[in-house]
This record gives structure tokens, C-alpha cells and sequence, in this order.
């Protein structure tokens, strides 16, 4: 007997890249990048744990109710349940190592729209890292510059040997305000503290690493507008939530007043009654005093 069962809809469609397999086109120096939260600039993370579908009853998204022809999808970029009209977009997800085409929802097709880019073109660039000429007060070294974790780490090396030497320092990228040109083949690497000049040996490799650098910037804003965003929405519940509650304690208070001043004029009508019925009308209430 057929038997309709909304929830298994899209089971056979394209699954995960193995694990194994996932970021052997990331690496750097034969080394693994390491695998980390999806808040974080520039790193990698898994595809999400599927949402149970068997007690999702409507569309996280429109929340239209699911049934025979209002099938159950799941979004690979966030695991959410949806219906085929929220979840009928198309793309790769390079920072899940989604590196074919797979089924998203409105909100997961547009931040891999965003992140592709940086993560399949800018980042290999910038974690393989390149040689700077950057200016300090007064001196100039050649150094060997690269994205870790985030971070612009940059160390001296020697040009014919390419051997580094001295102290790794690093330039925060979360501390990073603007990414600009400057001369035919330089940058300014702009932080509160500090404006830190690199030059490429050609104006093409300044060209590449400017875009990368500045499509990061623009990611990482974007994210802080969405945290901000979030956090707002999220004092917003709050407030309404308080209000919701302060307003259900005042009318918990003037029932209770309603109550008791109903309860007082049940009873004094009770008396008069009385006073009425046993010819009491001229004796005091026990109110009065003597």
C-alpha cells in the first residue's frame, strides 16, 4: 500500500563532500586547515545536522503547512526544513566544502553568494601567503605576508634564501578599519593603531591581494551588521516580552481592585437588605462606631 511520507522528499539528492576530501584544495604548507566556528573570518566548517523533519509541520520560512503536495525540503547550508518554493535556490557553499550544487533556502543562497568569492578565489590566495616590502619608521624590510586564523601574519625573510627569521607579528583583522592603494604598487593596511604599508613586487600582485583583503573587510562588516541586527531584534523581543508581562501584572491589578470593591459593594447592599427587612434602617452599621 502506498503510503505518503512527506519527509523523506529529498533524501537522494546530492550529500556532503567526505570530510576527507572537503579542503584538499586548502592547504598550506601540507597542513590541514583546521576546522572552526562559521563566525569566523576565513574559516571552514561542516555542512549542519539536518533538521528532524518527522515533528516540523510547516515551512520555517512562510509556514505554510506541509501535506501531499506541499513537500518537506532541507536547506544543505543550514539543516532548516522548508518547502520547495523557500528552498528552490541553487548554489555552492565553498565554506561548508559544498563544492557542487546543492538545495538552499532564500537566506543560506545569499551569504553563498557573498562568501564564494572570498573563499574560492581571495582566501587560497592570501593563506599561500606572498613577499612585501613594509615600512616602518625610519626602515623597510622584505617580509613574507599570510592569512592565519583571521590574522595577517607577516615574519622577515630573506629574498634569495627565502628563509624566515626574527618574531612572527600579526595584524588582527577584526582591528583592520580600510584596505586602500597607494602608489603604483602598495597598500595601506589601516587598524586604530597603526597604518601598516606593504608594496608588491608588481602592481598585479597588489591588484589581487587588495581585492582579497578588501572583500574580507567587506564580509567581516557584513557580519558585524548582522550580529548588531540580531541583537537589536533580540532586546526588541525582550522589551515586548517585559511590556507584555507588565501589562498582564496591571490588569492582574485592577481585576483584583475591580474585585474586591465589588466584593465591598455586594456586602453593603447585603446589610441595607438586612437593616431593610428587620427594620434596622435608623440603628448605625457596625461601620459607624457608636
Amino acid at each position: 500500500m502506498w503510503c505518503f511520507n512527506p519527509g523523506n522528499d529529498d533524501e537522494a539528492l546530492t550529500t556532503a563532500v567526505p570530510s576527507s576530501s572537503r579542503h584538499t584544495s586548502f592547504q598550506i604548507d601540507n597542513l590541514m586547515l583546521p576546522t572552526a566556528s562559521k563566525h569566523v573570518l576565513g574559516a571552514y566548517d561542516t555542512p549542519p545536522i539536518w533538521v528532524s523533519d518527522e515533528s516540523i509541520p510547516s515551512c520555517a520560512a512562510c509556514h505554510d503547512d506541509f501535506d501531499l503536495f506541499n513537500r518537506k525540503h532541507h536547506c544543505r547550508g543550514c539543516g532548516g526544513v522548508f518547502c520547495g518554493t523557500c528552498s528552490n535556490h541553487v548554489g555552492k557553499v565553498l565554506k561548508l566544502g559544498l563544492t557542487t550544487d546543492v538545495r538552499l533556502c532564500g537566506p543560506c543562497a545569499a551569504s553563498a553568494e557573498r562568501e564564494n568569492e572570498f573563499y574560492g578565489k581571495h582566501l587560497p590566495l592570501i593563506e599561500a601567503g606572498a613577499e612585501f616590502v613594509k615600512y616602518g619608521f625610519l626602515v623597510e624590510r622584505t617580509v613574507f605576508v599570510r592569512w592565519v586564523d583571521g590574522t595577517l601574519q607577516y615574519q622577515s625573510i630573506n629574498v634569495s634564501t627565502t628563509v624566515l627569521s626574527g618574531d612572527v607579528k600579526a595584524i588582527p583583522f577584526d582591528a583592520v578599519s580600510s584596505v586602500v592603494p597607494v602608489g603604483l604598487n602598495g597598500l595601506y593596511v589601516t587598524t586604530p593603531s597603526q597604518q601598516h604599508r606593504l608594496n608588491a613586487p608588481t602592481p598585479t600582485r597588489r591588484d589581487q591581494w587588495l581585492a582579497a583583503l578588501q572583500c574580507a573587510l567587506n564580509l567581516r562588516l557584513h557580519y558585524e551588521k548582522e550580529q548588531e541586527e540580531a541583537a537589536a531584534a533580540q532586546v526588541a523581543r525582550e522589551h515586548q516580552e517585559l511590556t507584555r508581562v507588565m501589562i498582564g501584572l496591571e490588569s492582574i491589578e485592577v481585576r483584583k481592585v475591580h474585585m474586591q470593591q465589588t466584593r465591598l459593594e455586594k456586602n453593603q447592599s447585603r446589610r441595607e437588605a438586612l437593616r431593610a427587612k428587620y427594620g434596622l434602617e435608623n440603628l448605625p452599621s457596625s461601620s459607624e462606631g457608636p
